[in-house]
């Protein structure tokens, strides 16, 4: 059964794996065996993903943001799945703070109920500008997405903001966001990745940006890269040596992508067995 941590002892653990200059690496998670292996190969932090569940299912990240499902429930049933099958490393969801019928703070009791140690807001800019601010007229959009990181860092639970923005990267880290991390898109590659136009090159830009105006509210602050290009670790590398990324979280490239490329070379493996005559 996973642990409990307070915000002070995840950004303890995460700072000591950058103390010994050892890159993070956050994995989304959409299953208990991907969380049992997860632990197993080093990951710092484990992120209980409606996107991942959605992937896991064969039907991309975005499946998770459309209106057959329970962004939320998924989360609270995936929970009772992961949670026990991981032993020591802090356990963080990506939680939805938009639904005015579900208050923060009750939200997040929920969460600590079940063992989870951080959130990670639900991000509704995904859905472009256009929906963003339609959201956001509604009191639904991004400020829910502040507040919930507010509510959280009061109840002293790490908190793990992605920014697509220098200025979203400062409100949230002056929220308290423990951690920062650039988003510049879904991940492409593999059978269902998304189409980038973004290079690395640009990718690491931006993400510097994110990363300066971050530091400017808070020199500690934790900065993380995601999405987009940055799709294998060679990618991961070349981003972290370009910028002051001390981590990579993995979404598709840590989870969906392996699945594929081991289960399509397995059943090959299996198909070219020779048969006697």
């Amino acid at each position: 059964m996973a642990k409990r941590y307070t915000s002070k002892e995840v950004v303890e653990r995460l700072q000591a794996e950058i103390s010994k200059g050892k890159p993070l690496f956050i994995p989304n998670c959409g299953m208990g065996l991907s969380a049992k292996l997860q632990e197993k190969g080093g990951a710092d932090l484990i992120f209980i993903s409606p996107t991942s569940y959605g992937r896991l299912k064969g039907l991309g990240s975005l499946a998770a943001f459309l209106p057959f499902g329970d962004f939320n429930q998924i989360v609270f049933n995936l929970a009772k799945e992961i949670v026990p099958m991981v032993k020591e490393t802090p356990v963080i969801a990506f939680s939805a703070p938009n639904n005015p019928l579900l208050p923060h703070k009750e939200h997040l009791k929920i969460l600590l109920e079940l063992g989870v140690s951080g959130i990670n807001p639900f991000i509704s800019k995904i859905y472009g500008e256009g929906f963003s601010e339609q959201i956001e007229q509604i009191g639904m959009g991004f400020s829910k997405e502040v507040e919930f990181v507010a509510a959280a860092h009061e109840m002293d639970m790490f908190t793990f903001s992605y920014a697509f923005s220098p200025e979203e990267a400062e409100i949230l880290t002056e929220a308290g966001s423990d951690a920062i991390c650039s988003h510049v898109g879904a991940t492409k590659g593999g059978a269902i990745g998304a189409k980038t136009a973004m290079s690395l090159d640009d990718a690491s830009q931006l993400s510097q940006e994110i990363f300066d105006a971050a530091r400017k509210v808070n020199k500690d602050v934790i900065l993380v890269a995601h999405g987009g290009p940055i799709e294998t670790p060679a990618d991961a590398e070349y981003v972290l040596k370009h910028t002051n990324a001390q981590g990579f979280l993995g979404g598709s490239a840590a989870e969906r992508m392996p699945i594929e490329k081991a289960i399509v070379e397995a059943t090959m493996e299996f198909k070219n067995i020779s048969m006697s005559k």
